[in-house]
């Protein structure tokens, strides 16, 4: 088995290829169906390996089976693989293993993944359709711009006519694509890249930009209540599996990329060591919203703290599918309207009035 210590261990390369949610699922139902099947893993998942070929579910699989044939646990073998496996994942194989409910450990981690991939494809399918319309807008006013515009713009210049002062603007626009429009786009996003990559470089910067992105109408909403709905699913799995309370919120909240619920989280994990209730901190800590928190609270005085924490998820489900539905059904006809009326702004203004008095002219009711 190669070293861990050998840049062409599985363990060491591409430490940051983390595995999707499909490639996540794909691996635990491979695992759960030799678990099933009472099939030795280190084989199954080397056999397995052999035939993915190349990839990042290929090199976690080839790992696990060397940590497995090395004499390591399933959980040890997985947590080996370092960031290409999400931490939650050997937490909730450990607590399988310890409490003799692997097969149920499987099962649960399968439907989380599903539930995730959900959830994202949701978000996508939210977001794809509205930046299409964008896409496609933007397109059109181009094409307007930059050839429709040049032809009028050659007609009033062969008969001569004096051009309105908004007219010449927009010829003048048309004239220069590249210095006034396409260049000083390029450098805004390029600014807006520099921007992010700084901001994500440090902690304070992650969490500025994690706000601003939480601000934005809709799209902020939508993201947040995703990742909300992931953390509070993902606890509750854990807390079902007897992982204990600050571990689980830990991995939980690592495991949604979101700094801002990964910092409170660590500061109510400090607040669970004094003895403060799980509902207590959550609301202290603005780790979920009030709602929730009271509902958390009242989960762990029934002693149903997980089925609380399920219920809290299909709640943060049920928003982002309705900030989809607004996302898909609002922002298309909005751009298509705003669109419209620049375009009828800009030919009514810069194009008809003109072409008006041209047609005058050639009718002979006013000199040119």
């Amino acid at each position: 088995m190669p070293h861990a210590d050998d840049p062409k261990s599985p363990e060491k390369a591409a430490p940051f290829a983390r595995l999707s949610a499909e490639e996540l699922i794909t691996l635990n139902e491979e695992i759960a169906g030799m678990a099933r099947a009472g099939l030795p893993l280190d084989q199954g998942l080397a056999a397995l390996a052999r035939d993915l070929g190349r990839g990042r579910l290929q090199l976690v699989t080839a790992g696990i089976a060397d940590g497995l044939r090395s004499g390591l646990t399933l959980p040890e073998a997985i947590e080996r693989q370092g960031g290409r496996v999400p931490p939650y994942y050997s937490g909730l194989l450990l607590a399988g293993v310890r409490s003799g409910r692997l097969q149920d450990v499987l099962a649960t981690l399968t439907l989380y993944a599903r539930t995730l991939a959900d959830l994202r494809s949701t978000m996508l399918g939210a977001l794809v359709y509205p930046a299409m319309v964008m896409v496609l807008s933007l397109a059109l006013v181009g094409f307007i711009f930059f050839f429709i515009m040049p032809q009028f713009e050659q007609i009033f210049e062969d008969f001569k006519i004096r051009l309105p002062a908004m007219t010449e603007v927009v010829f003048w626009i048309a004239r220069h694509p590249v210095e006034l429009i396409i260049i000083p786009a390029g450098a805004l996003g390029l600014v807006l890249g520099i921007v992010i990559v700084v901001a994500k470089s440090s902690h304070k910067g992650q969490m500025a930009l994690a706000r601003f992105v939480y601000s934005l109408p809709i799209v902020g909403t939508l993201l947040r209540s995703a990742r909300l709905a992931a953390f509070t699913d993902l606890l509750g799995i854990l807390v079902d599996h007897q992982v204990p309370l600050p571990e689980a919120l830990r991995l939980a909240s690592q495991a949604v990329g979101d700094p801002l619920l990964r910092d409170a989280a660590g500061q109510a994990v400090a607040d669970l060591g004094g003895g403060v209730t799980l509902g207590q901190t959550a609301r202290a800590r603005a780790l979920v919203p009030d709602l929730v928190a009271w509902l958390i609270g009242l989960g762990e005085q029934r002693g149903s703290l997980g089925a609380s924490l399920h219920q809290a998820a299909q709640m943060f489900r049920h928003r982002v599918e309705m900030r989809a539905v607004m996302l898909r059904n609002v922002v298309p006809p909005f751009v298509v309207i705003m669109t419209a009326g620049l375009l009828v702004t800009v030919f009514v203004f810069a194009v008809a009035l003109p072409m008006f008095k041209l047609i005058e002219g050639l009718s002979g009711g006013l000199s040119l």
